[in-house]
């Protein structure tokens, strides 16, 4: 008896459906969790070696390091569309130095509202034509943005020469002072009666600003075009537009690290900048940043901000000259770059097997 072709035929296989499996959470975050478990680690040291803890030294402690943190925004966007930002360091010193020479001891309020404007519209200023250079230029970042920190640099020389000027004492104190020393009425009938540093209000107020910022079209197109920039460009991403935006953005966060600046030292200083240029890149690679761009969180940068300025404090409980601290600030950068290069080893070495 014959049998029908559907009979002959071997039966068809179940197509058994696939699931991709996600990453586990420390795994995908590992950097993040290292630098943030560095920085738990410098806290307790700090804490437990202070000879006091009190809400003056919690103040001291948050206002270190948020120069660093504030203007590690903007390299985290620099570097996240491939580039790198060389003259942030020089940005923060000019925007001090023009805040310190506008400002007036003999008018009311010293004139700050207008210093903080004029400084804010330089560093825009100054943002926009690292942007242009690069974007529409067609330059190399490090090469421009090399030159005009040498421009920003003898700008704020001519501006303030000598280290001084004025800074109003109630812009320092509404930056770098005491939120809360009353007991303050919140929502639900609680009631808040614990002194909090203003710079850790500030520090919340830029975590929430990238947390919002990181759901935008705008961050989504940086992360794009640092990650392959043809294939941003050919998915329909305006590169130009994105790199103009990026670096103008961290113009404006360096004059803010410079209006903070100004009101942590109340002075002006033709030179205070030029440690964060290369510390700002510190933080970002600590914080878990690629340099090649299309990968990073400012979250990793506010801890690689802070870890920086804890080592020189830990290291000086420790009678440890101050001529090693940059070793140890070396050595910590080191070991985290390395830690990341593992992880890129790993995937190429997957890759090569295919």
């Amino acid at each position: 008896m014959a049998t029908s072709s559907s009979q002959m035929a071997s039966p068809t296989p179940v197509a058994h459906s696939r699931t991709v499996r996600r990453r586990p959470f420390v795994a995908r975050n590992a950097r993040l969790l290292l630098v943030w478990g560095l920085l738990a680690v410098l806290l307790a040291v700090y804490v437990r070696e202070a000879p006091q803890f009190r809400p003056r030294e919690q103040r001291t402690l948050a206002n270190s390091g948020m120069t660093l943190a504030m203007a590690g925004v903007g390299q985290t966007l620099v570097v996240l569309t491939g580039g790198i930002d060389l003259s942030l360091g020089p940005m923060v010193s000019l925007t001090n130095s023009i805040a310190s020479e506008v400002t007036d001891p003999n008018a009311p309020g010293g004139n700050m509202p207008l210093a903080a404007v004029l400084a804010v519209l330089v560093g825009a200023s100054g943002g926009l034509i690292n942007g242009a250079l690069v974007a529409y230029g067609r330059l190399q970042p490090i090469i421009v943005t090399l030159a005009t920190a040498s421009v920003w640099t003898g700008i704020a020389l001519y501006i303030r020469p000598d280290p001084g000027g004025y800074i109003p004492p109630g812009f320092s104190e509404a930056l770098t002072g005491t939120a809360f020393q009353e007991p303050a009425a919140l929502p639900l009938g609680l009631t808040w009666d614990r002194p909090v540093a203003k710079s850790f209000v500030l520090l919340a107020g830029l975590v929430v600003f990238w947390l919002v910022f990181r759901r935008t079209r705008l961050a989504t197109r940086i992360f794009a075009v640092g990650s392959s920039e043809g294939a941003a460009y050919m998915s329909g991403v305006d590169v130009a537009r994105a790199k103009l935006l990026a670096y103008t953005i961290a113009g404006v966060a360096a004059a803010l690290a410079g209006l903070f600046q100004s009101a942590q030292t109340a002075t002006g200083n033709a030179l205070a900048g030029n440690a964060i240029t290369l510390n700002s890149i510190a933080a970002v690679v600590l914080g878990g940043a690629s340099l090649a761009g299309g990968a990073g969180s400012y979250l990793g940068t506010v801890a690689g901000a802070y870890v920086i300025a804890l080592i020189p404090s830990v290291l000086f409980f420790y009678d440890v000259s101050p001529f090693y601290q940059q070793l140890f600030q070396g050595s910590i950068l080191l070991v985290a770059v390395s830690l990341g290069a593992l992880g890129i080893f790993r995937v190429r070495n997957r890759l090569e097997r295919l």
